[in-house]
């Protein structure tokens, strides 16, 4: 879509651990891995895993605990699910989105050889 719904980031550190970074309209997202936990950072303050599940106030997004990982929802903004849990991340758009996404992911349409796409064009075999 020409409306840009979400991005989705990833990046490993200088240990080679995953940190996400989910922006949903003007709300920024961090999950990262500490010691055996995920932390979740929201513009910047960390919500305590205690404290969730979160509900933004404004925005349609909610935060909660699933199986070992974190999970980020906001169908409202085309975005089912981001999960992370330290070693794996997943991320699953809704319906009305599937064929309008770009990047690693693919367009989310179910034709799985154009996944893995580069910025560049470049076709990788997978999401290293």
């Amino acid at each position: 879509t020409e409306e840009l719904k979400f991005i989705v980031l990833l990046k490993k550190d200088h240990i080679e651990q995953n940190h996400i970074n989910v922006k949903i309209a003007d709300i920024d997202i961090d999950l990262h891995p500490k010691n055996t936990d995920v932390i979740v950072k929201i513009n910047g303050r960390e919500i305590p895993i205690n404290n969730l599940p979160y509900q933004h106030p404004t925005a349609k997004i909610q935060i909660r605990p699933k199986g070992d990982g974190i999970s980020i929802f906001a169908p409202s903004h085309g975005l089912h699910e981001v999960y992370f849990d330290r070693n794996t991340w997943k991320v699953k758009v809704v319906d009305w989105m599937k064929g309008q996404t770009c990047g690693l992911c693919g367009k989310a349409d179910g034709e799985v050889k154009q996944e893995y796409r580069t910025p560049n064009g470049r076709l990788t075999k997978n999401q290293e």
